[in-house]
């Protein structure tokens, strides 16, 4: 809702919603404006049948000369008229209450309406709010405005590409890998439309009605009535005020619109098809598959040559010192870690033992040595320090993620 941003120090009545003409002109004023400063200027399409709007979303990015990549909230304060601005540095959205001029809806026919509004605000005094989100290059641009396109519609593709095991956002479409990052699919909505089977002749064609939204929405060639859920694990609360998102639900949960593919897998089995499905498309599941065996082996790395494994293979007690360099000695001999990995796959872990004996021995270290110089508190510090080094370094490779 317009207002909600500057809350702290203007009243939620100070923001009026707008009607639709004076919307269109709010929108047509700034998008020029704006132009003068950004080389692309942009507003999401908004959602159908919609009588009234509580701010002005506008969309920029690639700033123009003298600017080269950053230009002032107080350029764009003067060049918006605003009184007010909360001002959000980098790829952003800021802030601006922009005061409506006394008499400034008459032309459009909302005299009535405009005055009404100042009535119920402190000093008669009311604003509009004109949110500007700073797009870090065009591509962004391009996603953020076809997400917030049409209301909800981006949450609505959401919603069910989540339930076929997928995630879709501004940023694009993800493969969910818990408990690792996600993996990313792909960042291009012309890609991933076609991969859900959606038309984006229809899109650009626009849409009048809402129903024209749910139908090309549950288009989806992966969209499946019967398993259609809206709440539960992984599925986030939507907000009250999402009314267009709450009534797609209801006309699903209503109208069982007909289902696309995989409609006789259960739930587990579709996610599994659907994501090879994906990987197959968009061309990621040699990487995919190339993350996940990484992952894998790092794991086993981390469980049969650790620390406290070598140590206790090596009966050296707390004499860690003495296990870094057995560990460096035979990271050395088999050629770092990915050597040590290439072993375990033919070799076993009585074998890895083997040749940490082996090093061992030929070191000449035993845990003799260090019981020698168990009181000396210099050497007892070091040996803390190298067991501090040792557990470090487990724990850095257990956190490998894929790419994110």
């Amino acid at each position: 809702m317009g207002g909600s941003a500057f809350s702290a120090f203007l009243p939620a009545s100070a923001f009026p919603r707008l009607p639709r003409p004076v919307y269109r002109a709010l929108k047509t004023r700034y998008l020029p404006k704006l132009a003068e400063l950004y080389a692309w200027v942009g507003v999401p399409t908004e959602a159908p049948e919609k009588q009234d709007h509580g701010d002005l979303d506008l969309l920029v990015c690639m700033p123009k000369p003298p600017h080269s990549s950053f230009i002032p909230h107080e350029v764009l304060k003067r060049a918006i008229g605003a009184e007010h601005v909360i001002a959000m540095d980098g790829n952003r959205t800021s802030n601006y209450a922009v005061p409506i001029q006394p008499g400034e809806w008459s032309p459009f026919g909302n005299a009535s309406e405009e005055e009404e509004k100042r009535s119920t605000s402190e000093d008669r005094k009311i604003y509009y709010q004109v949110d500007v989100h700073v797009c870090e290059n065009k591509d962004e641009w391009d996603r953020v405005i076809f997400f917030h396109s049409y209301g909800d519609l981006g949450m609505m593709l959401g919603l069910l590409v989540k339930n076929n095991g997928l995630a879709l956002g501004a940023k694009g479409l993800k493969l969910p890998d818990p408990p690792n990052q996600p993996f990313e699919l792909s960042t291009s909505f012309d890609d991933i439309t076609q991969f859900l089977g959606l038309s984006l002749a229809t899109f650009y064609n626009g849409f009048k009605t809402k129903r024209e939204v749910f139908e090309w929405v549950a288009s989806m060639k992966y969209f499946d009535a019967r398993h259609f859920r809206s709440s539960g694990p992984g599925i986030s609360k939507v907000k009250a005020e999402r009314t267009m998102y709450a009534e797609f639900v209801e006309w699903i949960e209503q109208t069982k619109p007909l289902s696309g593919l995989h409609t006789g897998l259960s739930r587990q089995e579709r996610h599994a098809r659907v994501r090879d499905e994906a990987l197959l498309f968009f061309k990621k599941k040699e990487e995919f598959d190339s993350i996940a065996l990484d992952r894998s082996n790092r794991a086993k790395l981390k469980e049969l040559f650790s620390g406290s494994r070598v140590r206790d293979w090596a009966q050296l007690g707390e004499y860690w010192k003495g296990v870094k360099l057995v560990m460096e000695e035979v990271r050395r001999r088999l050629g770092g870690e990915e050597g040590i990995i290439r072993f375990l796959e033919t070799g076993t872990e009585d074998d890895l033992k083997a040749i940490v004996l082996q090093v061992q021995a030929d070191l000449g270290i035993t845990a003799h040595r260090q019981e020698n110089n168990a009181e000396d508190p210099a050497i007892a510090l070091a040996n803390s320090l190298e067991k501090t080094s040792l557990m470090s370094d487990s724990a850095e490779e257990s956190g490998y993620t894929s790419k994110s």
